[in-house]
């Protein structure tokens, strides 16, 4: 039921008997009202008084309003229902109507009580339509009506409650004004009912439910009963955000290729997702809600983890085989506000695959160390367990080895000291049709020149003193019918490059103390690290042996300058080490990222060496950086570099300062030849005892 207490407005503008004329009007001046209360000295109302009379200029200012106080006006109670308005007589409709507490005290007045009781019938209709549909009391509604100007009639107590305005304060004015795009004035406009419409009134949002008055056929106002349904939207808008989170999260876990399982306190699985499942092979429907120790029952997990964190607190990590790969298994404690441990996320690390994101490795090991440009068929046939060729440097070394093993030109490989000229060289052999045929090998620089002779040529029995009785054959024979390597060429003496050139002219080779030439079929490959050109300018090598074995140049990069290569081969070594001495090592990211950052003087045997060191040496199944700071100079190399670096930088800044210094009168001229500010060149000066003379 709408009560007097619902439509009236509060703390309206009021007089004491013992006011005078002078002050009334003042009041009437900052007021709309038709009327205003008066009351006696102990505040119960007295009458009230009109606005018309006052304005009278007849009426002495300094008497008192006591004497034109209207004592016949009508009162309301505040539990009085709305409905008494339609009992109020024509003659009192532009006087206020005082309503009253139950202690006799004005609490409030109806303002325009004649046009309430025009549209009596509609108010009631429509708050009860409200009430119905609510199903609630109207008690915590805010109540506003407007007549057919858009001009505020009345604004209740929970209006002012909700929107923070006061409406003795705005009573007679627009309510566009007072509520911007308040669509009261629409309803008057079209006389269309709007319910339950949502709008924001400054921080505050509104439920409202809007109604045409009507005075008649006519439409004479407007009222709107509206609730404040803040609090209840942003709940909504919490759960749409926690909604939103979750779905985000879920989405993320699911972008993530590393398997994940979050665990509540108790042991329990509450989330994984779909890496985790194909990690383990269990799907998610039979892993929520179950305890940690089934997954580690299944050989999905290990036990010491997650108890690990429950006990210690900390993070805690260990590598595990799971279904046949290794993953670097983490758990990482989750605690709330006051430190409580609530959840343990654990993430499970594929080791290969981290190692290959890391180091953006686009291809398998396999593919990456058997690369060739050839057709597939051709790529089978010439794929060398041994040959890494990942760089589009070495890649072009391989086309072209592969390009000359068709034929039997003689092949000069080009290099330095590691770069592995010799596995190109068997390369080639493994590739030609001479595969089938022996590889012989000679380092010309290993053995002394006296002995060089009969290995390389052979000798007859009783050719020198200490010959076997038998005699012996020589390379260049034992090499028959397949490839001769020569490593390091340029260590040859002159005198065996003259026999050697024969040996290549005539395919013939003599036996040292032997008469009989015998015919050899080989294929020469030849090896170099230093510049037989030069030495050819010097007379220290035959120009025209030089020739003979440089029909083909392969050139060999050194691997600081082919450092795509480097983590195929750590990871070709890695395995050849593991497997040789039945060992499962792995390298840790940074041990890698230390190994792509060093400059291989030694190229890949320094590599090489430096992996079966760590392989050996570690005692972690992971091999991490302390391990290669304990075992190799890497470290070492990478901060003397560093301290070089640093110094010639200092040492060209200290020269380009005495350089300015002498071409300059002053420190701002020398700030603009060297493109710094001033203050920058006396402190430098200073750094460097520099001073100006």
């Amino acid at each position: 039921m709408l009560t007097a207490r619902d439509l009236m407005l509060l703390n309206p503008p009021f007089l004491y008997v013992y006011n005078k004329i002078s002050h009334a009007r003042v009041i009437f001046t900052h007021s709309r009202l038709k009327s205003i209360p008066v009351l006696h000295k102990n505040g119960t109302l007295a009458g009230t008084l009109d606005r018309n009379l006052i304005r009278q200029e007849h009426l002495p200012k300094d008497s008192l309003i006591e004497n034109y106080v209207d004592s016949t006006s009508m009162t309301l109670q505040e539990e009085d229902p709305i409905s008494i308005l339609s009992t109020i007589e024509e003659d009192r409709y532009n006087t206020v109507l005082p309503v009253l507490s139950a202690g006799g005290t004005m609490a409030g007045i109806i303002p325009d009580p004649g046009f309430l009781k025009d549209v009596l019938a509609d108010i009631l209709k429509c708050s009860k339509s409200v009430a119905v549909h609510d199903k609630k009391e109207l008690d915590t509604y805010g109540i506003i009506t407007i007549n057919d100007d858009g001009e505020i009639i009345s604004f209740n107590k929970n209006a002012e409650k909700i929107l923070g305005l006061k409406g003795k304060d705005i009573y007679g004015i627009h309510i566009n004004k007072v509520i911007h795009d308040s669509k009261l004035v629409e309803v008057v406009k079209k006389g269309q009912t709007q319910l339950k419409a949502k709008m924001q009134a400054d921080q505050v949002i509104l439920c409202s439910n809007r109604f045409p008055l009507y005075k008649g056929d006519k439409i004479a106002g407007a009222i709107g009963i509206f609730e404040d349904i803040s609090e209840k939207e942003h709940l909504n808008e919490n759960l749409r955000n926690l909604r939103g989170l979750n779905l985000e999260m879920v989405g993320i876990l699911e972008s993530i290729n590393d398997g994940i399982v979050l665990i509540d306190n108790n042991g329990i699985i509450i989330r994984t997702n779909s890496s985790f499942e194909q990690i383990s092979g269990l799907s998610a429907n039979h892993i929520l809600g179950t305890n940690y120790d089934s997954l580690v029952e299944k050989g999905s997990l290990p036990a010491s983890v997650f108890w690990g964190v429950l006990e210690k607190k900390k993070p805690f990590h260990v590598i595990e085989t799971i279904k046949g790969r290794d993953f670097l298994v983490i758990a990482r404690p989750v605690f709330d506000g006051d430190g409580k441990l609530m959840k343990v996320v654990i993430t499970l690390k594929d080791i290969y695959r981290l190692n290959e994101l890391i180091l953006n490795i686009q291809m398998t090991h396999e593919v990456a160390s058997r690369y060739y440009i050839e057709s597939e068929a051709e790529q089978e046939k010439y794929q060398q367990d041994d040959l890494v060729a990942s760089s589009m440097a070495m890649r072009r070394v391989v086309s072209l080895a592969h390009k000359v093993a068709k034929v039997d030109s003689n092949v000069l490989v080009i290099g330095e000291t590691g770069v592995g000229k010799e596995v190109v060289a068997r390369s080639i052999h493994n590739c030609s049709h001479r595969m089938d045929g022996p590889f012989i090998k000679l380092n010309c620089g290993a053995i002394p020149e006296p002995l060089l002779e009969s290995e390389l040529f052979g000798y007859e029995p009783g050719a020198f003193t200490g010959a076997k009785k038998e005699g012996k054959p020589g390379l260049i024979e034992l090499a028959d019918g397949g490839t001769l390597f020569l490593d390091e060429v340029a260590d040859l003496p002159l005198n065996l490059q003259v026999k050697l050139l024969r040996v290549l002219q005539e395919r013939e080779v003599i036996r040292i103390g032997g008469t009989v030439n015998k015919k050899v079929d080989f294929r020469l490959i030849a090896a170099t690290n230093q510049e037989l050109e030069k030495m050819v300018k010097e007379n220290t090598f035959r120009e025209d042996l030089f020739y003979r074995l440089n029909v083909v140049p392969v050139f060999i990069p050194p691997l600081r300058e082919r450092k795509e290569d480097i983590v195929p081969l750590i990871i070709f070594f890695l395995n050849k080490f593991n497997k040789k001495y039945g060992l499962a090592k792995k390298i840790s990211p940074e041990v890698i990222q230390s190994l792509l950052k060093y400059d291989w003087p030694g190229n890949i045997r320094e590599l090489e060496n430096t992996i079966e060191r760590l392989v050996v040496t570690s005692d972690s199944s992971l091999v991490s950086a302390e391990d290669m700071k304990q075992n190799t100079r890497i470290s070492e190399a990478e901060e003397s570099s560093a301290k070089m670096l640093s110094k010639v930088l200092e040492e060209t800044e200290k020269n380009l300062i005495y350089q300015a210094l002498g071409q300059c009168k002053t420190t701002r001229e020398m700030a603009d030849t060297l493109g710094i500010s001033q203050s920058a060149v006396v402190k430098k000066m200073k750094k460097y005892g520099i001073e100006k003379s």
